[in-house]
């Protein structure tokens, strides 16, 4: 490919101020990555440069069609020489504007070009840095009419940038020579062992990848460490964790080895370049095997694949012959810059949860606390999770309105203000217990099916008694949402539940923040008893939680949202609700600018013209033929906004990434599986910083408390996720257990930031 001098900066890496454009072939072959060296040279009045990995994929026509292409641009035919040449040699066969093609067992490998001394006036050999191109090349006429500048001594090449274009590849190499990346159109063998291996730079032909997802440089701040962690339950593995470092510019480098191949010198450069984890190919099975490849960043998930690999021989999975493949399914960053990734803030839990085309659930864990990494996954069989997790919603559905069944719209909700005291407590306490049972069983799932068995449990357990930041991350099925809040790890004997917990019941007294109490704070002295249930066994009542929908070719995760002034509120109401006047009138005295409209067209406009913080939706769901939409208007004059209306009415902010809070009263047809699906076009279209839902039906009386302090707490610079929290304690602290039922499919520490005029 020929790239103008306009891209050079960008694309130029490792030129050495003492060589001209690269480079002595000793020099070449030493260097860690020699498809990063570039050929230059002039063409008329302009410079075009050919990158060495272009030349790879040149080798298919070999030598001839090299040739032809540089001899296309009045360049003779070169001599050849092999990578292991001695430099002198090379350099006696270079002529003034000509090239020694370099050869690595007879094909393209790289080129040595050195300029005749005529061109170094204005070549970007004497003035790399500072060199422009002129506005357009100039054609053969042009040329010769051109003025001929006097020569001038040569000066050395200055320094360039390096190129910042990276991309993760993976592919498998043989046990006995983990350098060189197997022929990926070759099976693996049954029980053999190989290195699966990780690196992050330049695009590379060995890749597995089926899309390559480039990680482009940014302005950068920092350098970022991201974990890779490969779950499998068909290949074994015998070290499952490394740490790539990714600079601010260039290739990744290896801070934390995960296998190390036996024999090898420990200052290989492969160990500094590659993470290389040791796997064994299913013994005595041949078939579809498949790797799970997560890559953390501070504990939180940030890109998952799926590696699926073929041992013996059987059809191939693309139509390039390949017999291994790998899919990018979940992926919070495209970009995953290191100054975006140094961002984000501490994760206490990160969680995966994948299905596979057999119905089996996989749940992916990583902890981090202090130095110590907790890694593991458990798989469940097929329908088994997806039962649990229903009967979960039933619950709340019956804490709601007095029925586990879906809302048939008449119903009444239960926990309506002035409720006597009495009937209150009793209640509470029953709706608490049916709710932590059936978090129980969530949690029972995912502990008791862990690769690391019953220590791996009691870890996990440890790991999150006290208070953290946590991510749930489901990939791009709908089928995976998880009502993550709902989970309760406190040990429970759900048969035999005798009790609220006295010191929540003394907290409530006390009229203290709940947030602050030791139930919390993880010292709950009512823990090792099983007969008594703590809501703050409840992972949604102690933990910051986020579940960021991924949008793998969409826009990297909003980590912050900005403003000027006054945060901008964008209001759309379905102006027929019973308690709307009040409700507005309580969100108009918030710090914050709010402009609200009613009508579809009205809306339609206001988002369009706005950049607004926060775009708040109090109306209806309803579903139009298994589509999720939201209803605003009125009965008289209703208006319906389809997930397909976000992108062809032009909705979307760029720049502004607002967060959306959908609070759909009375909504009697959206599963959390149906509305996932308006999630993540809102998140890859819209391009809305994430949504907050609710997991069942909800009721005005509910939807108002929540949302007036929960955005409070939001505008005031409070992280969603502790926001999400603190708004679910404000209702606990009026024995209302119902804060469960809302989700914040976002990044958990998501918070406004004031921006410098």
């Amino acid at each position: 490919m020929l790239i103008r001098i306009g891209d050079l900066h960008r694309r130029l890496l490792r030129a050495s101020p003492e060589l001209y454009v690269g480079a002595a072939l000793q020099d070449l072959a030493a260097r860690p990555d020699p498809a990063t060296w570039l050929l230059v040279f002039e063409q008329f009045a302009s410079f075009v440069v050919l990158g060495l990995a272009d030349l790879a994929r040149l080798q298919a026509g070999g030598r001839a069609l090299l040739d032809q292409r540089l001899g296309a641009l009045g360049l003779p035919p070169s001599p050849a020489v092999e990578l292991d040449s001695p430099l002198e040699d090379a350099r006696a066969l270079l002529v003034p504007g000509g090239y020694v093609l370099v050869l690595r067992d007879d094909a393209p490998y790289g080129v040595l070009f050195e300029p005749p001394a005529a061109l170094a006036a204005d070549s970007l050999l004497a003035q790399a840095a500072g060199w422009r191109p002129p506005t357009r090349v100039l054609n053969d006429t042009e040329q010769a009419k051109a003025p001929t500048q006097p020569a001038r001594p040569r000066e050395p090449l200055a320094p360039v940038q390096q190129r910042s274009d990276r991309y993760v590849n993976t592919d498998f190499a043989a046990e006995a020579a983990p350098g060189q990346p197997l022929d990926k159109r070759e099976p693996l063998r049954v029980g053999r062992w190989y290195f699966f291996r990780v690196h992050i730079g330049e695009a590379e032909a060995s890749s597995l990848e089926t899309t390559l997802v480039p990680l482009p440089g940014q302005v950068l701040e920092d350098t970022a460490d991201i974990r890779v962690v490969i779950f499998s339950e068909d290949f074994m593995v015998s070290d499952a964790s490394g740490v790539l470092r990714v600079p601010l510019s260039g290739p990744a480098s290896v801070v934390e080895r995960a296998s190390t191949p036996a024999g090898i010198d420990a200052n290989d450069a492969l160990l500094g370049q590659r993470l290389l984890f040791r796997v064994q190919a299913p013994d005595g099975r041949r078939g579809l095997f498949s790797l799970r490849v997560n890559m953390y960043c501070r504990g939180m998930l940030i890109q998952s694949r799926l590696v699926m690999a073929r041992v013996g021989p059987g059809a191939p999975l693309s139509d390039t012959g390949a017999q291994r493949v790998s899919a990018l399914e979940f992926n919070l960053s495209p970009a995953l810059a290191p100054g975006h990734l140094s961002a984000i803030a501490p994760h206490t839990l990160s969680i995966m949860l994948n299905s596979d085309p057999a119905g089996n659930q996989s749940f992916r864990l990583l902890g981090q606390q202090g130095q110590e990494l907790f890694a593991s996954s458990a798989t469940i069989g097929e329908g088994v999770i997806t039962s649990i997790l229903s009967e979960a919603r039933r619950a709340l559905q019956s804490a709601s309105w007095g029925i586990a069944d879906g809302w048939d719209g008449s119903a009444a909700y239960r926990y309506k203000p002035g409720t006597p005291p009495a009937t209150l407590a009793a209640q509470f306490k029953t709706d608490l217990f049916d709710l932590a049972a059936k978090g129980a069983r969530i949690y029972a799932a995912i502990k008791n099916n862990l690769g690391q068995g019953k220590q791996g449990a009691e870890q996990l357990r440890e790991l999150m008694r006290a208070p953290g930041v946590v991510q749930m991350a489901s990939k791009v099925s709908a089928n995976d949402v998880v009502p993550i809040g709902l989970i309760y790890d406190h040990p429970l004997d759900s048969q035999n539940m005798q009790q609220v917990c006295p010191q929540f019941e003394a907290s409530l007294a006390s009229g203290r923040p709940l947030a602050g109490e030791p139930c919390f704070v993880g010292k709950c002295p009512s823990y090792p008893d099983e007969r008594i249930v703590c809501p703050a066994g409840f992972w949604g009542f102690r933990h910051d939680i986020g579940s960021p929908a991924p949008a793998p070719f969409g826009p990297a995760v909003a980590l912050a949202i900005g403003y000027r002034e006054r945060p901008l509120i964008d209001m759309a109401v379905y102006s027929d609700m019973a308690l709307l006047a009040a409700h507005a009138q309580n969100i108009d005295q918030l710090p914050a600018t709010v402009q609200r409209q009613s009508e579809r067209a009205a809306v339609i406009e206001m988002l369009r013209r706005s950049e607004p913080q926060l775009v708040y939706f109090y109306c209806h769901g309803v579903l139009q033929e298994s589509n999720p939409a939201l209803l605003v208007g009125s009965k008289a004059a209703p208006g319906v906004f389809t997930t397909d209306n976000w992108s062809n009415l032009g909705i979307e902010w760029p720049r502004a990434r607002p967060l959306m809070f959908i609070n759909g009263c009375h909504t009697t047809a959206l599963s959390p599986a149906i509305a996932f699906n308006l999630v993540k076009v809102l998140v890859e279209e819209a391009e809305a910083a994430g949504v907050i839902g609710t997991e069942i039906t909800i009721f005005e009386e509910l939807a108002q408390p929540f949302a007036e302090r929960l955005i409070a707490l939001f505008l005031g610079g409070m992280p969603l996720g502790r926001a999400m929290r603190e708004a679910r304690l404000g209702l606990l602290a009026q024995r209302n257990p119902l804060g469960l039922a809302y989700t914040a499919h976002a990044y958990a520490a998501l918070a406004l930031v004031a921006l410098n005029e």
